[in-house]
């Protein structure tokens, strides 16, 4: 708000229905604040703004329609500063004029809320240096009235606001129209606002919608301010799946304000920085960024914000898979405080503590029942057989199967795939009479799933135990290193090991995740077989899990030479005395992330292959361990073990066949021992944000089996050691945003065997590192200068980059070109260009380029056109240009790209008509636009028509502004390419179809909804090759 709006504003006439109580009362809501300057936007910009937010069902703050009578203007302000969701900041060339718009951006900036700018008229550079343009006289002005503190506290925030990707206002881009920025600035508010996601659940949901139907109009028929709404059942019934479905239909039709779906974490690798943390606590920090939108590291005291939960308007709230009552207590601190309307969805297998739960509001629990026979057996037929009806001569077993699950979907699903392409005659006469025979005889959930079990081979259930009580969060490739050095040794029977986690996969006992597509994807398992997995290796003996009232000393005591796996993470930060070691002489993997142990640590198994100590609260140096087959050792997140990595650290020197060094995150950390180059096996040494580190030893050059080295984000680092070029196997060295680090040994051209590189690209000095680096394949690069651009192409560096496939130009917003001589990677296979927002054009010895088969351009504001050699890229298969949004037009070249399979093209407004050449790509498999104006306006329809896949329609209109075209015989059209400010991933997303605009022959054209963003997409699905231009294309020929 502006000094001019504080002295002379009236308060205008209260809109109908809004309440007079004071602005600071919980009844007054503001979605968006509006900081700005009068004299430079009011009467024009932002006064169109505030009505454009307010038609778009918002509440934004402006200062005279939003000051109450009878409170102090400055009270109000941050009143509403405090309320509202987003911050809007309107920077204009007078901005810095107004003492009042410095105070609230400093708040603004504070309070960790999404700030959006608008740079109006001005650049984001001159925020970084207010010395210089328009901001200079006013800061003298300031120099002069204001304390030093004052000024440099501004100076930060416009520092911080500069940093953060805005809407760059220039009246030769937007042609004078404030119209286009005014609605720009509307679509990403509600980006914010509005971004409640659905939920990934099941696509084959069976027996599921009568349940959910009856649940959602129960909950919109119950009366009272605040309804409650409980799931029971037994565990695997389907509590989840239920809540996740009746969650996805409230984002949906957009019923609440705000949406929080709070699971438990079953993936211990997810949770790493929160070990020892209670689920309650982790509830809290989620709540708070779903509803309130402010990130973990902001949020404060729980209590203070839950204070103000009302201010946020009803809300859904789901807690899932509750255990105990107090769980929903820490949580949902008084029910009395959220705003009428709101409603609240727990799931528990004990009914008695949603009974408790319930006492407090209105009230309904629903019980998750079994699935009937129909929906049993269609389910069971499904993953057996892959269809929903089994074979003829297998239907009477299938029947007996299914109802011998008792209508328990996990166990359905599991019993299936422990039978699928069991169909042969020998199967129909032995495997599953056995299978029908043990389902029959076991009531229990527990012995249905352990049937499955006990169908394993010996070493798929000791890898099925080993996860289940260890390894279900870690990464695959992980495991399997530590699982090879067992079979090496021959000590735990492991002769198959891909081959036995294949089998358990396929058996569905084990999930791979694959969301972070980085070392083989993550081990994880349903709850449930986790529950039995560890069930049985307490009862074997062989596998023990501590988790608080559960004792696994009694069970030591009893078989201590078998115990093999000794999981100690969830016992909370508890004192142990190391006896609990002396006789388990065959443990293989020990987890003690929290503990603190007594005694005498060199009694632990020499058979130990894996050590993991996170949030190790040890201060003092451990005693000697002589474990000389141990594998992986992490001590990630110990920020006490300063003094463990002293000059000599006899830890490291008991254990010589170490792969894996993980220390990740030790804050207290600044130098390595110098006794670390006698790990002379290691693989690994991960160093990412150890902020503290100072240096490294030069014995670090010892490590003769190194191959990957992570030093990302180590801020204090000075310097790589003069040693480090000696590494004969390093492939993979990352070293980005090492602020401090000034220079990297001279032999760096040494390092032949090194292949992925990721560095800034800043300075001279990194683009030397970058030259040096003849072996590489993968290059990523964040933060370039054009200096170091230039010292490139003089220097003709890239040249010698003769194998590099992968070039990633990362968040470089300084940067305003490309190398002149990228051209010369000939052998570059993928080319991504990522945020650089001040890059305008693309150099044309980029169509040198001949194996290149991927070019992404995304959100790469100032790239106005793409040069006409773009079509010279004749291997080119995928093209993706997503938010560019100052970039004109494509060249008639592109129709060149004739193995162009995949085209996307979102959220580039400026584009115009699109060329009649695209109507020659000939192998176009997907088509993509989104979001760059009227489909109309692109003249859309004038190039379809040639394309293959878009067949035979007699459509003459295409409304709206989204379109995807798909060959569904090459690809999934619930699959979408998507943008999530981060990266651009293809995920599988619920794209609800509202009409069929056209059905034929050749495929269908349809009218889907994207439920995650809820935009409206026209989508034509081509199934086969279309009979009229088969005949076209002959008589041509002809």
């Amino acid at each position: 708000m502006d000094d001019q709006s504080l002295e002379l504003s009236r308060p205008r006439k209260r809109p109908r229905g809004q309440c007079s109580s004071s602005f600071a009362a919980t009844d007054v809501d503001y979605d968006v604040f509006l900081n700005h300057r009068g004299p430079d936007v009011k009467a024009g910009f932002i006064s169109h703004l505030d009505e454009a937010l307010r038609i778009a069902g918002l509440n934004p703050f402006l200062d005279k329609a939003s000051l109450r009578k009878g409170r102090p203007a400055l009270g109000s302000i941050n009143d509403a500063l405090e309320v509202a969701k987003i911050h809007v900041a309107v920077v204009s060339k007078g901005y810095a004029e107004s003492k009042y718009c410095l105070t609230e951006l400093v708040a603004m900036m504070r309070s960790g809320k999404p700030v959006i700018p608008v740079f109006y008229d001005v650049e984001p550079v001159d925020l970084r240096w207010v010395e210089n343009g328009p901001f200079a006289k006013a800061f003298e002005k300031h120099k002069l009235k204001r304390t030093p503190e004052q000024v440099e506290e501004w100076r930060d925030a416009l520092l911080k606001l500069a940093e953060i990707t805005g809407i760059c206002f220039r009246l030769s881009d937007y042609k004078g129209n404030e119209a286009e920025l005014k609605q720009e600035v509307v679509d990403v508010v509600l980006s914010f606002i509005c971004r409640d996601e659905e939920l990934a659940i099941e696509h084959r949901l069976v027996g599921v919608k009568d349940q959910i139907n009856a649940c959602i109009t129960t909950m919109e028929l119950m009366s009272g301010p605040i309804r409650l709404l409980g799931l029971v059942g037994m565990g695997g019934i389907g509590k989840t799946t239920l809540a996740k479905a009746i969650y996805n239909h409230f984002v949906a039709c957009k019923k609440f304000q705000a949406m929080s779906f709070l699971q438990k974490d079953h993936n211990p690798h997810s949770s790493m920085e929160e070990v020892g943390s209670s689920l309650s606590k982790r509830s809290q920090k989620q709540l708070l960024k779903d509803i309130f939108h402010i990130s973990h590291k902001n949020q404060g005291n729980y209590k203070h914000w839950f204070e103000k939960i009302s201010r946020q308007g009803p809300i859904l709230v789901v807690l899932d898979d509750l255990c105990k009552k107090n769980e929903f207590d820490q949580v949902i601190l008084n029910m009395d405080l959220l705003a009428p309307g709101s409603c609240i969805i727990v799931t528990s297998r004990d009914r008695d503590i949603l009974k408790g739960i319930g006492k407090r509001c209105n009230f309904f629990l629903h019980e998750v029942k079994p699935l009937e026979s129909d929906d049993s057996r269609q389910l069971f037929n499904l993953h057996a057989f892959g269809d929903g009806e089994a074979p003829p001569k297998f239907k009477s077993l299938a029947n007996d199967v299914s109802k011998a699950c008792g209508g328990l979907p996990l166990a359905l699903k599991v019993a299936g795939s422990s039978l699928i392409n069991r169909n042969s005659d020998e199967d129909l006469e032995c495997i599953w009479p056995e299978a029908v025979d043990a389902l029959k005889e076991d009531a229990d959930v527990m012995d249905v799933l352990r049937w499955s079990y006990k169908c394993l081979s010996k070493q798929e259930k000791m890898m099925f135990l080993d996860i289940a009580c260890i390894f279900c969060g870690w990464w695959k490739d992980e495991a399997m290193e530590i699982w090879k050095s067992c079979k090496e040794s021959l000590c735990c029977g492991y002769k198959t090991l891909y081959t036995s986690l294949a089998k358990l996969i396929d058996k569905s006992l084990i999930v791979i995740d694959m969301t972070q597509r980085q070392n083989g994807g993550v081990l994880t398992m349903h709850g449930l077989l986790q529950e039995l997995g560890r069930k049985i290796g307490m009862d074997d003996g062989s596998h023990i899990w501590e988790d608080g009232g559960t004792c696994g000393v009694e069970v030591i005591n009893q078989r201590p030479r078998k115990v093999r796996a000794l999981n100690l993470a969830n016992g909370g930060e508890c004192e142990f005395e190391c006896e609990y070691f002396t006789k388990m002489s065959n443990l293989h993997f020990l987890v003690l992330d929290g503990c603190f142990f007594n005694g005498d640590l060199t009694i632990i198994s020499k058979k130990l292959r894996c050590l993991r100590w996170r949030h190790m609260p040890m201060i003092q140096r451990p005693p000697v361990l002589n474990l000389i087959n141990l594998i992986s050792l992490d001590f990630s997140h110990s920020t006490k073990a300063a003094n463990f990595w002293a000059e000599s650290n006899p830890v490291l020197e008991g254990c010589p066949n170490l792969l894996n060094l993980n220390m990740t995150n030790c804050l207290s950390i600044t130098t390595l021992p110098n006794s670390i180059g006698q790990l002379s096996r290691l693989q690994l040494l991960d160093l990412d944000r150890c902020k503290n580190l100072q240096e490294l030893p030069s014995t670090i050059g010892q490590l003769s089996h190194l191959e990957k080295l992570r030093l990302q984000e180590c801020e204090c680092l000075e310097s790589l050691p003069d040693s480090i070029p000696a590494l004969p196997r390093l492939q993979e060295l990352l070293i980005y945003m090492c602020t401090s680090m000034s220079k990297v040994p001279e032999t760096m051209g040494l390092m032949t065997g090194l292949t992925e590189f990721q560095t800034d690209l800043a300075t001279e000095w990194h683009a030397v590192a970058v030259g040096q680096q003849h072996g590489l394949k993968d290059l990523a690069v964040r933060k370039c200068s054009d200096e170091a651009i230039t010292w490139l192409d003089t220097n003709s560096s890239l040249a010698h980059l003769h194998l590099l496939s992968r070039f990633i130009f990362r968040d470089c917003p300084a940067m305003s070109k490309l190398p002149h001589t990228i051209g010369l990677l000939t052998n570059l296979d993928w080319l991504s260009l990522w945020r650089c927002e001040n890059l305008r054009e693309l150099p044309n010895c980029i169509g040198q380029l001949k194996l290149l088969t991927s070019l992404y351009l995304g959100r790469c504001s100032s790239l106005e056109t793409l040069p006409d050699c773009l079509g010279a890229l004749t291997s080119l298969k995928w093209l993706v240009i997503v938010h560019c949004r100052s970039l004109t037009k494509l060249p008639e070249s592109i129709g060149h790209l004739l193995r162009l399979e995949v085209l996307w093209i979102e959220g580039c407004g400026e584009l115009q008509p699109l060329p009649e050449s695209l109507r020659q790509l000939s192998a176009l498999l997907w088509l993509g636009i989104l979001d760059c104006g009227s489909l109309e306006g692109l003249g859309v329809l004038r190039v379809l028509p040639g394309l293959r896949i878009w067949g035979c329609t007699s459509v003459t209109n295409l409304s709206g502004s989204c379109l995807i075209v798909v060959d569904r015989n090459d690809y999934d059209p619930s699959w979408y390419n998507y943008d999530d400010g981060n990266q651009y991933i293809s995920v599988r997303r619920d794209l609800k179809e509202m009409r069929v605009v056209e059905a034929n022959d050749c495929g269908f054209l349809r009218l889907v909804q994207d439920a995650e963003s809820g935009r409206s997409i026209l989508q034509r699905v081509h199934k086969v090759d279309c009979c009229k231009l088969v005949m076209l294309k002959d008589r041509e020929a002809i």
